[in-house]
């Protein structure tokens, strides 16, 4: 089985470059972080990925699940807007599926869903933050897929947020004795104390396999790239035959692709 995993990035005009990276390297699972989903029906193609996308790629994605963290009709920073999204549209997390989904969540564990159209302390503040939970089932046998997209902190060192974050993520994996994949945008270093808290239950591919990079080189006034955000993690119920890091402009993360068998 391959699943492949992207932060889509709300900062680019990039929909037709990862419609055609997902067509391209066509898998079972797609997973993705920062998608848009418009409400209104005069949201602009560019914050209407997930439509898109779920449109392009091939039909045999029967499933879905879009977790909404947030809703805005634009982006606010300092009194002067800064994204104008064309009409209401939400961000969130999506899983999408060859295989039937038969069970899904969005738990918020960082604020609630609401309005977040005024950025302008995102730095201090962030925006709400949930947990994807989707369990599908693969030719007779359940797989577990976590997806998040972590809390920020400056230098991605993490604080007691991101601490309480990944060891509420921790506590929902282990809840269900499944075959789990964990995947997302973490927005923390290898090194930090909140990734270290899912090393002790699970194989974490990016160390695993010495990446040393998920993010191109950028310098966006938020973010400095040519650094490591995104992570997969897997239990010793998923058999690992290649991991993968794809070097690529698409996105501001590059994409992660996974190649793996599903043991019991």
């Amino acid at each position: 089985m391959k699943l492949i995993d992207l932060n889509v990035s709300i900062k680019l005009n990039n929909n037709d470059e990862v419609i055609a990276f997902l067509k391209d390297n066509e898998s079972d699972i797609i997973t993705l972080q920062e998608v848009m989903r418009g409400i209104d029906d005069t949201v602009y193609d560019r914050y209407n990925n997930s439509k898109l996308i779920k449109k392009e790629i091939s039909k045999d994605y029967k499933y879905n699940f879009f977790g909404a963290l947030w809703v805005a009709p634009y982006h606010i920073k300092n009194g002067v807007v800064s994204k104008d999204f064309g009409g209401i549209a939400e961000q969130g997390n999506e899983v999408i599926s060859k295989y039937p989904i038969i069970k899904a969540n969005n738990i918020f564990y960082y604020k609630n869903y609401g309005d977040f159209t005024d950025v302008t302390n995102f730095r201090k503040t962030d925006h709400p933050r949930a947990l994807e939970q989707v369990i599908l089932e693969v030719e007779n046998k359940k797989l577990q897929l976590l997806n998040i997209h972590g809390i920020w902190t400056e230098g991605k060192i993490g604080d007691e947020r991101t601490l309480k974050q990944n060891n509420f993520l921790l506590k929902t994996a282990l809840e269900n004795d499944l075959p789990t994949i964990i995947v997302g945008d973490f927005n923390l270093a290898p090194e930090s104390k909140s990734i270290e808290i899912l090393n002790k239950n699970f194989k974490n591919l990016i160390t695993e396999y010495n990446i040393r990079s998920t993010r191109p080189t950028v310098r966006d006034g938020l973010d400095i790239g040519n650094n490591i955000d995104d992570y997969i993690f897997a239990n010793d119920k998923i058999k690992i035959n290649d991991f993968k890091v794809v070097v690529t402009d698409i996105s501001d993360h590059y994409p992660l692709l996974l190649d793996f068998d599903i043991i019991n």
